[in-house]
């Protein structure tokens, strides 16, 4: 028999290829190298640094228009290889293993450059830090370039462990050089204080993923944040900017971004830039995003110092589970009537800024092209920060009109924004290399807008699912019995909870690629330190519990990071009924481990997602606990072979709940409840309590389909008198 659980609410937690290399790794993890066979590992200490005098020196407090780059890291310039340093031992199967740890004392994270990079096939190459529980890799021969530079994403902690693991018979020359460390001393991972500078970007953002970004969801995944290493005299830096994934007149795929020329200077720094994708919160709330969805590397095509406008070729086009999606521009000389931008303040997961009135043509600051320049007098809502430079600003029509150069805009005082005009980049000098017309129109067209496009269609069209919304607020759910603390709903318990799943429904035939769940408690006890500790990702079918399992997978705990989303790709594609479940055992780990995810309590008339196994029995968290809440876990599932108009689909049972997909709508739009339809009693109101026009279609049962073709974009309610009562769910009508 099923215990019932007491359920105690605490305080939510409120929180304010063609070309086949870059940096997209291929999983697993490095071979253990046991201490005594080992001897040891080689340290190389780099010069000590004082983060605080360096990073004083970087911040700009004025309040004068000034660039919006964030310089977070100090650069050292090494000559590091197998050759010379480090040292070999033998592994397994007769495989070679070379071990370096690079140490920089108070580095919140460190990042490597390699110059002559050239792994052989069979080869695999590891970044750790196994204090901090941080792990990059395997890199392989996939990730081999034309230009020998390859560039990787930032490890916690002040200190690094480079593992090459190679078949002997392929270990005749030297794979790399390590040319550069950089030192972060600004914490732009977020591990021990979360956010840079140890503050979140300003409490003003807007996460893209809150209401505010409904209708971006397609130009929100043309944003990247950059990761550049560069040059000024004889000091490298590391500095973050924002880009955006641009289409051209041919459609042809071309993996260009278009960003700030002082971002990017030179050629050289665009060769070992970092792009990520997908750095992002997953619901309406600053939770850490996961930063795996990278590319390395990238050629610079056209520039402009006094535009300040840069134009680069990524080494290759993201693939199909980085959700791509190639922004439209408009390089006709109007002023629209309202703008937005996407940008990464200080580094930080993306965000949205709006302001509601016309940009004005303006000049920037002495040096820059006079009126060259939009400029942003007063955002209405949020603002662009350092790390924001080379963001887009969009029109309406959600199509890039200008790249973020500066301004002054803070939390405090929103104005003065100058964003580098796209019309007059457009063919801003005669030199392919100083216009932005020659590689955007390359079919010669001549026209003067174009459509953004998302170009994987079936198998390779990825898109993500949640259930959160504006209204969840994660935290790490404590489980209480008559005893006390018990544990969490969310993992590590006493009372015979094992598995912990998420319900989801999405029609059609979808492959599931991975999942991204937020980590809200992971502690490994130093206990017997060398042994594995594990879950098990599992997915089963079912209707209303989990009935048949359909895939597992082991996922070690040194892979995942506390307080932050981590993604969890699948070794295979799973392709599950429409109605699925999908979450974990706690299936090695000792006593006094911790570990748990987030979650997000709802009230009782909310629908649940939640269910877990307990003794052996699957059950509902809305019976277990004697409020009869509703609970949903904080993940994030990556699906592909999916409508490119079919949002999270859940199954509605309770009868006073409702649910519209896609959400936001740009065509017809499905709206299902937990009861039978009548559509004499379904309406449709705008925001000032107007009904408006909306044709009824497709009545199934418990479901119907609505078209708002002829009415103005916006937000809509959809209202269905009931028996019971009254049911409104909101939804956000975008057709273009």
């Amino acid at each position: 028999m099923i215990m019932r659980l007491i359920f105690l609410a605490i305080t939510f937690l409120i929180g304010g290829f063609q070309l086949v290399s870059g940096q997209v790794s291929q999983g697993g993890q490095p071979l253990e190298v046991p201490p005594l066979k080992y001897g040891g590992i080689q340290v190389i200490e780099m010069p000590r640094i004082n983060n605080d005098l360096i990073s004083e020196k970087s911040t700009d407090t004025s309040d004068k228009p000034r660039l919006k780059n964030f310089r977070f890291a100090h650069g050292f310039d090494v000559n590091i290889s197998p050759e010379n340093q480090g040292r070999w031992t033998d592994g397994p199967g007769g495989t070679k293993i070379w071990r370096l740890k690079i140490r920089s004392e108070g580095a919140y994270s460190l990042s490597v450059i390699f110059s002559d990079f050239e792994l052989p096939q069979g080869a695999r190459l590891f970044l750790f830090n196994e204090k901090a529980n941080h792990y990059l890799g395997a890199f392989t021969s996939f990730n081999n370039k034309k230009s020998g530079k390859f560039a990787v994403s930032p490890v916690a902690g002040e200190e690094i462990t480079i593992q090459y693991e190679v078949p002997s018979a392929k270990n005749s020359k030297v794979p790399f050089v390590i040319s550069g460390v950089n030192h972060d001393y600004k914490n732009i991972l977020k591990y021990s204080d979360r956010r840079p500078m140890g503050i979140e970007a300003g409490s003003c953002n807007i996460d893209i993923n809150c209401d505010l970004g409904d209708v971006w969801d397609d130009s929100k995944d043309a944003v990247c944040r950059i990761i550049i290493t560069k040059k000024t005299g004889t000091q490298t830096i590391s500095e973050i900017c924002t880009g955006t994934l641009i289409n051209n007149t041919a459609e042809n795929q071309n993996p260009y971004v278009i960003t700030a020329a002082h971002c990017i200077e030179e050629a050289a720094f665009a060769e070992t830039s970092v792009f990520t994708f997908n750095y992002e919160s997953p619901y309406c709330a600053p939770l850490d995003g996961d930063p795996g969805n990278s590319i390395s590397g990238s050629k610079l095509l056209a520039i402009s110092d006094s535009l300040d406008f840069a134009l680069v070729e990524l080494s290759l086009v993201p693939p199909p589970e980085y959700k791509p999606f190639f922004a439209g521009w408009n390089r006709k000389n109007e002023i629209p009537d309202s703008t937005v931008s996407i940008h990464h303040p200080q580094g930080d997961i993306k965000k949205i800024a709006l302001d509601r009135d016309e940009p004005v043509i303006s000049d920037f600051i002495s040096g820059y092209t006079p009126s060259g320049f939009l400029k942003i007098n007063r955002w209405d809502i949020g603002v662009t920060e350092n790390g924001s430079s080379g963001g887009p600003l969009f029109n309406p029509d959600q199509k890039l009109i200008g790249t973020l150069t500066g301004g002054a805009a803070t939390c405090s005082n929103p104005v003065r924004d100058y964003f580098s005009r796209f019309e007059i980049a457009w063919e801003y000098k005669p030199d392919s290399t100083k216009q932005l017309k020659y590689w955007l129109d390359p079919l010669d067209a001549g026209i003067e807008t174009l459509q953004g496009k998302r170009f994987y269609e079936n198998e390779n069209l990825c898109l993500s699912f949640t259930h959160l919304d504006d209204d969840d607020q994660h935290q790490a759910v404590p489980l209480l019995t008559d005893e006390g603390f018990s544990g969490y709903w969310g993992g590590t318990n006493n009372v015979g909870i094992s598995e912990f799943v998420e319900r989801f429904s999405i029609y059609g035939n979808e492959q599931l690629s991975g999942i991204s769940m937020g980590i809200g408690k992971l502690r490994i006890s130093n206990l017997e330190p060398f042994t594995e500790r594990e879950i098990t990702l599992k997915v089963y079918n079912g209707t209303k519990k989990p009935e048949t399992l359909i895939y597992s997978q082991l996922v070690n705990l040194k892979a995942l990071v506390a307080d932050a989303m981590n993604f969890i790709g699948f070794t295979e594609l799973v392709e599950p009924a429409d109605t699925f479940f999908i979450g974990f055992e706690l299936s090695n780990l000792l006593p006094t481990d911790s570990f748990a995810v987030y979650q997000s309590v709802r009230p009782a008339e909310k629908e649940n997602f939640f269910y877990f196994k307990q003794d052996g029995f699957w059950e509902s968290f809305k019976n277990a606990n004697v409020d009869s809440f509703a609970m949903v876990n904080v993940f994030e599932l990556l699906a592909c072979n999916v409508d490119a108009l079919v949002n999270d689909t859940p199954l509605v049972q309770n009868p006073m709940e409702a649910l519209i997909y896609p959400n936001p709508a740009r065509s017809v739009f499905t709206f299902e409840t937990g009861q039978q339809i009548d559509p004499g009693k379904i309406s449709v109101f705008n925001l000032i309590g107007q009904q408006v026009d909306a044709k009824l279609m497709n009545l199934f049962d418990k479901k119907i389909q609505i078209d708002l073709s002829g009415n103005l974009p916006g937000i809509y309610f959809v209202r269905f008198e009931s028996e019971t009562g009254i049911i409104s769910k909101k939804v956000t009508w975008a057709p273009w």
